[in-house]
């Protein structure tokens, strides 16, 4: 009785809401706006430009090259017969069919007891649980946060699955959608370990944490509704950050620091905020590593108020972006929109490029200045800085192309110190996320992670062909994400700070889950 009654006044609320909505000011603005997008798309639809970039785009589609880069390959399907990975797929999940099968001897005694049923219900919704630790991941302060939690979080996950795995039907550990090039670059990362061990065991313990959580998310998210509320729940996450970096900016809570900024070129610009990451620069790789998600969700949301709300939340998070301060983060979020419209909405890309250079003139001074440091390469000392390390790795990387130097920082200033020097101290990292693969690795891990990179972008792309609108939306996003991150890995060595680390392969968690799910939707139509 008292649902349906609070159902019916909801019900009631809303209607009058959406009511007051259609008679608004606010609506007839908004439908005024709209009118002069459609209107300024028919002009460029009809343009030459419009026509010769719709001419380019079919070339580019239907050409040969794009089809060998972008079509369903064999590879996969090879593996997935192959030797090797029966074995692994049994390895894997062998203790779960050892365990399982003494589980379902006393089934029947287990399913009596409540408290089993209860432990069943809650652990069908991994991606709740999922969803709120990596919540707990973002939101609690650098201060505060120990490295090790990543691990315990990573093998919390991996054992709730496990567990899954023996007392649910149809669970196992999803061996099939870690893709064969991520299997040899985990390889990579182990051998680089052998050389150096002492030195480069815990940095193997944050790939290890990685590559669990991975193997964690592409069981439990089976379903794309599971994976549409495990973005969902992560997004409040970052709505959390957001909001407490507006508040490091309205109560002056960061002052300005020099070791970030260099002041000659600064003057009067404030604080760079980092909300509850302990750097700005690696806030900003987060931030940019999410907000394509909110654009997917509110493109997903059916209802008005929906979209709404979920604009709303973005607001804070992309605000706290510009605060940062971080030249490689906005760059990085330019190239994630680009992406985003390129496979969202084509047509879109030209009024993109215009409204960025319009709003040029509008951005607040700190940004504004901040974006100008770029071009002056001989006065900013991050530049210089970066060139110098250039340098002195040059040599480095010629004696360690092969092999690497060994996993991990410590491994890493402990060679480079073997030439000479030409920037003031030893360099921790090379700031260049590829080069630091390659010199700590060698040439077989930066090859395999970047084939890696491309196959996940490519069967990301061919699903958004064979899934719904949602989870179309979903793969845009990742891809987005993945392109703006990766953009800034040019400039940075984005995985030296180990939440941006486990953050980034929870993005490749997403889209792996996501190419599980539709390939699996696909296999399973073409099959009845």
């Amino acid at each position: 009785m008292y649902d349906s009654v609070f159902i019916k006044a909801v019900l009631f609320i809303t209607s009058r809401i959406d009511s007051s909505y259609e008679n608004s000011f606010f609506k007839k603005v908004i439908d005024f706006i709209i009118n002069i997008f459609k209107k300024l798309n028919v002009f460029y639809e009809n343009s030459i430009a419009g026509r010769s970039i719709k001419r380019l785009a079919e070339l580019f589609h239907n050409s040969a090259i794009l089809g060998f880069f972008f079509k369903k390959g064999s590879l996969s399907k090879w593996y997935e017969e192959s030797l090797f990975f029966v074995a692994l797929n049994g390895i894997v999940n062998f203790p779960s069919r050892l365990f399982k099968k003494a589980y379902l001897i006393f089934e029947e005694v287990f399913l009596e007891s409540k408290i089993i049923c209860l432990i069943r219900n809650v652990l069908s919704r991994m991606e709740i649980i999922a969803g709120l630790l990596m919540v707990l991941l973002l939101v609690v302060p650098n201060d505060r946060w120990n490295n090790r939690y990543n691990l315990i979080i990573a093998f919390a996950l991996t054992g709730l699955v496990f567990i899954n795995t023996v007392i649910q039907r149809n669970w196992k550990f999803n061996v099939k959608a870690m893709d064969f090039t991520l299997i040899i670059f985990m390889i990579t990362v182990a051998v680089s370990v052998i050389a150096t061990f002492s030195e480069s065991i815990n940095f193997l313990a944050f790939y290890i944490t990685c590559f669990i959580l991975v193997m964690a998310m592409v069981s439990f998210l089976k379903t794309e509704k599971s994976l549409k509320t495990f973005i969902e729940i992560i997004l409040i996450g970052v709505v959390i950050t957001g909001i407490y970096g507006i508040w490091q900016v309205a109560t002056d809570a960061v002052a300005f620091d020099p070791s970030l900024t260099d002041i000659e070129q600064s003057e009067g610009l404030p604080g760079r905020i980092y909300s509850s990451m302990g750097n700005p620069n690696n806030y900003a790789q987060i931030l940019i590593m999410f907000l394509p998600f909110f654009a997917s969700i509110i493109m997903n949301s059916k209802s008005f108020l929906k979209k709404s709300l979920y604009l709303i939340m973005a607001l804070p998070p992309l605000l706290a972006l510009f605060y940062t301060g971080s030249r490689s983060g906005w760059i990085g979020l330019a190239v994630a929109i680009m992406v985003f419209v390129f496979f969202a909405q084509k047509r879109l890309i030209p009024f993109i490029i215009v409204g960025g250079i319009i709003m040029i003139p509008f951005l607040p001074a700190h940004m504004y200045y901040r974006l100008l440091t770029i071009f002056n390469t001989e006065g900013d000392t991050s530049t210089q800085y970066r060139v110098e390390i250039l340098q002195t790795i040059y040599p480095m990387l010629k004696d360690h192309a092969v092999l690497g130097s060994g996993l991990g920082t410590d491994a890493f200033m402990r060679v480079v110190n073997n030439y000479y020097q030409y920037t003031k101290g030893t360099p921790v990292h090379t700031h260049v996320l590829y080069l630091q693969i390659w010199i700590e690795m060698g040439i077989v891990a930066i090859l395999s992670f970047m084939w890696f990179t491309y196959r996940t972008i490519k069967n990301s792309i061919i699903c958004m062909a064979d899934s719904t609108r949602e989870m179309k939306n979903i793969l845009i996003a990742g891809v987005s994400s993945l392109a703006g991150v990766l953009t800034i890995g040019i400039v940075e060595y984005i995985w030296y700070y180990p939440r941006v680390m486990v953050i980034f392969w929870l993005i490749i968690g997403i889209l792996l889950s996501g190419i599980s799910i539709v390939f699996n939707k696909n296999r399973k139509l073409s099959e009845s």
